[in-house]
């Protein structure tokens, strides 16, 4: 099957499940529900700040957690239902399948990003209005910030796709990811600084433009965050090689 054929194949079954447009719509309201949340509750104290302004709209990235889920679903559950027998009798060559998989999923998670941005920006813009201080979305901070946001929900999407990969069963592998990311990695960021800056939630967040201290560039967040997606993209495909489909 050529490169086409199977991102349209993977579209198509995508198109037939309700749940993954649910899901990239989920992603941005939940994205503006913890913006919301954080302006609302005086968590960001600075609002007219250039640092203020990177905490509020680096909440777009939390909605990412729901493209990954949707990576998780493309490959783990292709085997949960026993599709990806019929998927690997069309295109025998299983390494192909899975950059398929990554390529769909990092589009889709483009797409969702580009969302999600833009309803992060306009959530923004609306409490900034309902508290009287001036906003510039088309400064550079606001830019390099729903950008950010926008990548992250990409590679979030193609890593959740390498994770259903290697863990197969689709509640776990999404355990597996959210517990990684927030909780683990969480402690580890805590008690090793310098060690936690290099894993990939905390990357994603220094691609997300935070302002947290401890955390690299945003290039250097989304150079991390990358390498992560190449070494799992790598884990999957071999995985996907050798393991029994059955």
């Amino acid at each position: 099957m050529s490169a086409q054929g199977l991102l349209r194949a993977e579209l198509l079954k995508l198109r037939s499940v309700r749940s993954s447009t649910w899901l990239l719509v989920a992603g941005a309201g939940l994205s503006a529900l913890a913006l919301s949340g954080s302006v609302a509750s005086g968590a960001v104290p600075d609002l007219a700040s250039e640092d203020g302004l990177r905490v509020v709209l680096q909440h777009g990235g939390v909605g990412a957690i729901l493209p990954l889920v949707l990576g998780i679903l493309m490959s783990a559950g292709e085997y949960r239902q026993g599709t990806v027998v019929d998927t690997f009798l069309t295109e025998p060559r299983r390494a192909r399948v899975v950059v398929g998989k990554l390529v769909t999923a990092g589009v889709l998670g483009l797409v969702a990003g580009l969302v999600t941005s833009v309803t992060t920006a306009v959530a923004a813009a609306a409490w900034y209005a309902a508290k009287d201080v001036d906003l510039d979305l088309t400064s550079g901070v606001a830019v390099r910030s729903l950008v950010g946001v926008a990548v992250w929900a990409l590679l979030y999407a193609a890593l959740g796709v390498a994770i259903g990969a290697v863990i197969r069963t689709p509640p776990t592998a999404i355990v597996a990811a959210v517990v990684w990311l927030f909780i683990i990695e969480s402690a580890v960021a805590g008690l090793v600084v310098d060690l936690g800056k290099w894993l990939p939630g905390t990357a994603a967040s220094a691609l997300g433009n935070a302002p947290a201290d401890g955390l690299l560039s945003q290039a250097g967040g989304g150079a991390v965050l990358l390498g992560w997606l190449v070494v799992a993209a790598g884990a999957a495909v071999a995985v996907t090689r050798r393991r029994d489909v059955t």
